[in-house]
């Protein structure tokens, strides 16, 4: 009888215990989840409704974008395959008060060579895209390069360094004009402006669509997570760029932006219909109410909010509706000369006297013959005609004041040697028969 009296007091003890672990376990789960989610992935829609709200009539304007979109994709319904590959000068404004946010050009040079290899389907993660979205995965015939003239026509890097006394910016633009401790947009009919800076309330990057101001058109990036080596993980591979660029040309949340009803939309026929964000690294397939049966949604496309790591592919819907913008409001863009190097404001003397180039044409092989001037600690960059670059090498020293190189393997055409010490950049052509 003891025995039966204790039982049922050791059974509300076990379950007071298994309550008391239920709750702890509840509790953990909340509080990984919150923080994973802590920090905002994109916070495009916030910024784009709070410019409608300044200005009603840009709401219009985003929608006129949508129509336009939509008719250029009914007109191209087997997908969109452009005559030339567009290349999109890009300008990086970096804002710091410390010199944590002073980011160096390595980042930022890997950051264009993740946004050449996402656009153009050469991430070398494109290989995990599961089978069934293979055939759709988009090489989108984009890609970017750090400007070599700046609007005015003068030589630049493409990166603008800013020192101001602004430690952290929010989603008012203040980054965008110097008048507020910013950098001022260059021609946006010209370059992608990307403003790098600390911003603050945990945002990672932001964007707005295609037919919103001049003065503030473009991208902006927490310092943190732009490039690669040094990026904060796990949004360390470059992708919210890869992201907000996809914003810039027109492209919305996978999930369409309706908080989980299921009637949003991407106005993307390629993409399947998704409930809402998603985080993490989810498994393959990957259901939720709106498309409870495998595959499931495309945790995998650059739209959701996934970790860098888990987010590899563009389709070809999504391929199209950015080629839209590019023939449509962003079309200036597709003819920007920005891409070639400029000589505009380096010395005639020094372009003369500091090298020569030997032989011009070439069937390939050639030398750079410095006479007797200085030949330590100098780069040489060869460029393209789109001024994509196709060598670059540093030298500290070199025998004979002779440099021998080689354009064998490049298509016939203009070159562009650059050659760059610290006391200035000289440019010659060569003919590459």
């Amino acid at each position: 009888r003891n025995h039966l009296l204790i039982l049922p007091k050791a059974i509300n003890l076990i379950k007071m215990k298994l309550k008391l672990l239920f709750s702890i376990t509840i509790l953990i789960f909340v509080f990984t989840t919150v923080n994973a989610q802590n920090l905002i992935r994109c916070a495009s829609t916030e910024y784009q409704q709070q410019q409608v709200n300044l200005n009603p009539g840009l709401q219009q304007i985003f929608d006129q974008e949508d129509l336009n979109a939509a008719a250029f994709v009914a007109n191209h319904q087997d997908g969109f395959t452009p005559q030339v590959i567009c290349t999109i000068p890009v300008v990086f404004h970096v804002l710091y008060s410390s010199s944590a946010q002073n980011i160096s050009n390595t980042r930022l040079t890997d950051q264009i060579a993740v946004l050449n290899k996402d656009f153009r389907k050469l991430n070398t993660d494109a290989n995990l895209i599961p089978s069934v979205w293979q055939s759709i995965a988009a090489d989108c015939e984009i890609q970017f390069c750090l400007a070599q003239r700046d609007p005015n026509g003068i030589a630049t890097t493409g990166i603008e360094r800013i020192q101001t006394s602004t430690t952290s910016w929010g989603l008012n633009d203040a980054m965008k004009f110097a008048s507020s401790g910013g950098a001022n947009a260059w021609n946006r009919s010209k370059y992608l402006n990307i403003w790098v800076c600390n911003l603050s309330g945990g945002i990672l990057g932001f964007a707005i669509s295609p037919g919103g101001p001049a003065s503030t058109d473009g991208v902006v990036l927490g310092y943190q997570y732009v490039g690669v080596v040094g990026a904060t993980a796990p949004f360390n591979k470059g992708r919210t760029a890869t992201h907000e660029i996809g914003h810039w040309l027109n492209m919305k949340h996978i999930w369409g932006d309706d908080g989980n009803a299921c009637t949003g939309s991407d106005f993307v026929n390629d993409t399947p219909n998704q409930a809402g964000e998603n985080y993490g690294c989810p498994s393959f397939p990957h259901t939720d109410n709106c498309t409870p049966a495998a595959p499931g949604v495309m945790t995998m496309n650059y739209m959701d909010y996934t970790d860098d790591a888990c987010m590899y592919m563009f389709t070809s819907g999504q391929k199209t509706r950015m080629w839209a913008t590019l023939n449509g409001t962003r079309s200036s863009i597709k003819t920007s000369n920005g891409c070639t190097p400029s000589t505009v404001g380096i010395s005639e003397e020094l372009m003369q006297n500091m090298f020569s180039i030997n032989p011009t044409p070439t069937d390939g092989a050639f030398t750079l013959n410095f006479g007797s001037g200085s030949t330590a600690n100098f780069d040489v960059s060869i460029y393209n005609i789109l001024g994509e670059v196709i060598f670059q090498q540093h030298y500290s020293a070199l025998n004979e004041n002779e440099l021998h190189l080689n354009l064998d393997g490049n298509t016939a055409g203009i070159y562009l040697i650059e050659v760059r010490t610290t006391n200035g950049r000289t440019v010659k052509k060569i003919i590459l028969n």
